[in-house]
């Protein structure tokens, strides 16, 4: 039976043994009973599937039947079920089995995935297939366990001869000064070939281009895994790899301190098949009393066979950096499972599946591995205090997520650049520190940095307050009118549009307190009487719960996340551009939970920040059920950066300013900036090789660029990876925080929904609405509240035919006719074209002050 047969076969079962148990729960017993122990037969064309939901409680009635499963084994294992009395079977039935929890210790459940299902596709349960096939044609549940072979030795006179694939992964696309240093470093040893898992800027790959053999720059969304697949695959090949004495696994998740020549001598004198920095076995710990190094030898003899429930507990290699012989290299099954490495829902099941299930797999299968550092420490020594003393010995690498994640809450880390130096004096410490400030979420960097040894010898983990001390510190801190709180876009983590131009101005007015509640961007504004401190810690509540203005771009808990009393706080809503679709309580058919949730969120502000009259009216319809009155047009303080003269600009977006004028170099900047679409992927426009060629020919003709930036919640970035090859250049948010600065240098607008198409029409210059699934979209998902033919000044393309045509004739200058139109329609969404809004929202707030 194949496995769509299998799947079929399933699927037809669940439906009879739910038409069984109507009949009596005997019926439905005697039809497990008669499946477990003849097996599953092949369906019959006419038989029907079962939905999904019958399906699982299928799969946990055979289970049960079958007395296949370790309730309490599972349940040590599963600290969730523990937690949420979710029952054991169901839990197992749903997310174990994806998540590769074993249901017992005699079932290697990645293991039997691997040898005899598809590890590439995820809709057959094991353990199911294991009792209606498996067990009927004897297919074994453990790994053979082969007998250690003897490891391979390399000669110290041969000349190595070695292959390093380097991966790495950068949101900005820019190969940073650590990774060529580290390449460089390599490239003494290796042939290295790299491969970015990124869409690079225009001109980084080109900093390797004298330390590598060959570098690439592919999205593929597969994490490092998926990168050492497809260089072992595609990109350099399994043939070429082979004549190498050893291949090298590295990543940029680490920083070289020192030069590798004893790493490599120290393992060239030492016989393994595989080898690594450092071995990991995570009940090996002190939580569980372990204090001091296991002989690696003794660690192996223990644990190199064993099953476990939880697979993150099998002894393994950590993967940042693995070495592999020509034995393991040449091995079918390590050549199979790394070229069926596929992309998952999460970084946890890459390491589970690929990092741990490939030291799992090499184990079992005899090959004997070595390390670097000298018998198996407390788990993960790389993130430990132990990390201080295997630097001591010549560990040659700084794992960046000890220091700015710190998963194992060290102390004191506030001190790490001093303390890699005394032991490392050459290390290139101030490197490491930019490459920290860039990637780092920057309130986990600073919680990491805050944890102290106190006096009396234990540990401040600066934790902040509950929720129930929140409230009543709530409940008895003083307000005070003149602090003010700006909590960062709950999204994209920014400070900017509406919020940003607020801050602005009143940043020199020493008589108000500036609260900025950054989350993971780092924000460094200057001003008079400012305080910037993460929201997530305990100085962010300690000024929130005093602050009584708090500006928010979305809702008070989305943005302040904490709760917060809007009786004694004034949330100010200042959004984050005039709307276009439909949002709140003016969806389409709204769900009554959903309406009930939006109501409580919008009732809790004391007012909105509207561009006009009209936008008065659509606010407040969004805003149920907050009153006419509660909507202050004041004009979105935001264009004040339209409509301000150069010199008025924010230092800092001047200088952005200046930068996508070198990005641009003379050329049009011509935005495309598509909204979010609930459907996700499959919702988005693919355009076709054609259309792609036509874009490029009609960027060339009229010395235009494209400037992708998607919505802030997307993160699938499906545009840009389709743009990217064009030439566009990336105007995301990362970049670019604050959209005004693009709006001020735009020489036209391109989008299908977003709020965006109105806001440009305040520059006066074309927009164009690519709209090729306007009536679903109007009619099917959140709606709009414009009809876009009446209210937009440029045309509805609802074909990519229709947006060539558009685009054809965008740069045309307008009649007067057409100009006084263009007018008409800008003056139904601005009640104001100066840049004064900023002072006018300030001074409404200073209206609330005592009330």
């Amino acid at each position: 039976m194949t496995l769509d047969e299998f799947v079929i076969a399933w699927s037809a079962f669940a439906a009879r043994w739910d038409d069984a148990r109507g009949e009596s729960p005997e019926a439905a017993q005697s039809l497990l009973d008669d499946v477990l122990a003849s097996g599953l037969s092949p369906a019959p064309e006419s038989a029907a599937p079962a939905p999904d939901p019958v399906v699982l409680e299928c799969e946990v009635a055979l289970i049960k039947r079958a007395k296949a499963f370790d309730v309490k084994a599972y349940k040590r294992a599963q600290v969730l079920v523990r937690a949420a009395q979710t029952g054991p079977f169901r839990h197992f039935c749903s997310i174990g089995w994806k998540n590769l929890v074993n249901p017992r210790i005699d079932f290697d459940l990645w293991w039997y995935w691997n040898e005899h299902l598809d590890p590439t596709r995820e809709d057959i349960n094991p353990l199911i297939h294991h009792l209606l096939v498996g067990r009927h044609q004897d297919l074994p549940t453990l790994p053979p366990v082969d007998d250690v072979r003897p490891p391979t030795s390399l000669g110290a006179d041969d000349t190595i001869r070695r292959a390093c694939l380097f991966v790495g992964y950068d949101p900005d696309g820019i190969v940073d000064d650590h990774v060529v240093a580290y390449v460089t470093e390599l490239s003494r040893h290796a042939d290295v070939y790299y491969l970015a898992d990124s869409t690079m800027a225009p001109g980084e790959l080109e900093k390797l281009a004298g330390v590598t053999r060959g570098a690439w720059s592919i999205r593929h969304g597969r994490y490092d895994f998926g990168s050492w697949s497809m260089l072992a695959q595609d990109l350099v090949g399994w043939d070429t790899l082979a004549t190498y004495d050893e291949v090298v696994f590295a990543n940029d998740s680490a920083y070289l301190l020192r030069p590798l020549d004893d790493v490599f001598a120290q393992m060239v004198a030492t016989a393994a098949d595989w080898w690594g920095l450092h071995a990991t076995k995570r009940p090996y710990s002190r939580d569980n009393g372990d204090d001091v190094p296991l002989p690696l030898a003794e660690a192996k003899q223990r644990w190199r066979v064993p099953n476990e429930i939880d697979p993150v507990d099998h002894l393994h290699l950590s993967s940042y950096f693995l070495v592999f012989r020509r034995p393991v290299i040449a091995d079918p099954g390590f050549r199979a499972r790394l070229d069926s490495v596929r992309r998952q829902t999460s970084k946890s099941l890459v390491i589970l599946k690929y990092e741990v299930g490939l030291s799992r797999y090499l184990l079992t299968r005899g090959f004997d591995f070595a390390t670097i550092v000298d018998g198996l420490y407390p788990y993960l020594p790389a993130y430990t205090t132990d990390y201080w003393d295997v630097l001591a010995q010549g560990f040659p690498l700084l794992k960046r997520n000890l220091i700015s994640e710190n998963p194992r809450r060290m102390p004191d880390l506030d001190t790490w650049k001093e303390r890699v130096l005394a032991l490392v004096p050459g290390a290139d410490v101030e490197s490491f520190e930019r490459n920290l400030l860039r990637m780092s979420a920057d309130d986990k960097l600073r919680h990491s940095l805050s944890i102290t040894t106190r006096p009396d010898g234990t540990v401040d983990y600066h934790e902040p307050w509950s929720w129930a001390r929140f409230r009543t510190e709530d409940r008895w801190a003083p307000k005070f009118d003149h602090w003010w709180a700006f909590p960062v876009c709950a999204y994209d983590h920014t400070l900017s549009g509406n919020e940003r131009a607020l801050f602005d101005e009143i940043a020199d007015d020493p008589s108000i307190k500036k609260i900025i509640l950054t989350r993971s961007r780092r924000i460094d504004l200057p001003g008079e009487n400012v305080v910037t401190v993460p929201l997530m810690s305990r100085e962010g509540q300690y000024h929130l719960a005093r602050a009584r203005q708090i500006f928010v771009k979305h809702g008070p808990r989305i943005n302040a996340h904490w709760p917060l009393s809007p009786i004694t706080h004034n949330f100010v809503n200042t959004w984050h551009g005039i709307p276009l679709k439909r949002f709140g309580s003016a969806m389409i058919d709204p769900p009554p939970e959903l309406k009930r949730a939006e109501g409580r969120e919008h009732v809790a502000c004391r007012a909105v920040v509207t561009s006009s009259r009209m936008d008065s009216l659509t606010m407040r319809s969004a805003f149920w059920p907050l009153a006419y009155t509660d909507m202050w047009p004041t004009g979105l303080p935001r264009n004040d950066y339209i409509r301000c003269e150069p010199e008025r600009l924010p230092p800092d977006l001047a200088d952005a300013g200046r930068r996508l004028e070198s990005d641009l170099d003379g050329r049009r900047l011509v935005l495309f900036l598509p909204t979010f679409k609930d459907a996700q992927d499959e919702a988005y426009y693919r355009f076709s090789p054609e259309e792609l060629a036509w874009l490029q020919d009609w960027m060339y003709r009229n010395d235009a660029v494209l400037g992708v930036r998607e919505h802030m919640a997307d993160s699938a970035k499906t545009y840009w990876h389709q743009l990217a090859p064009l030439g566009a250049i990336d105007v995301s948010s990362r970049r670019y925080p604050d959209l005004e600065v693009l709006y001020r240098s735009a020489a036209a607008l391109v989008s299908d929904y977003s709020s965006c198409l109105v806001d440009f029409m305040l520059t006066g210059r074309p927009v164009a609405s690519f709209a090729y699934d306007l009536d679903r979209y109007s009619q099917q998902e959140r709606g709009l509240f414009y009809d876009l033919h009446q209210v937009l000044p440029g045309p509805v393309c609802e074909t990519f035919d229709d947006l060539a045509e558009a685009l054809d004739g965008f740069f045309d200058p307008l009649s007067p006719e057409q100009e006084e139109d263009y007018a008409w329609r800008r003056r139904l969404f601005f009640d104001h074209v100066d840049d004064r809004a900023a002072a006018r929202v300030v001074a409404r707030v200073k209206s609330l002050y005592g009330s």
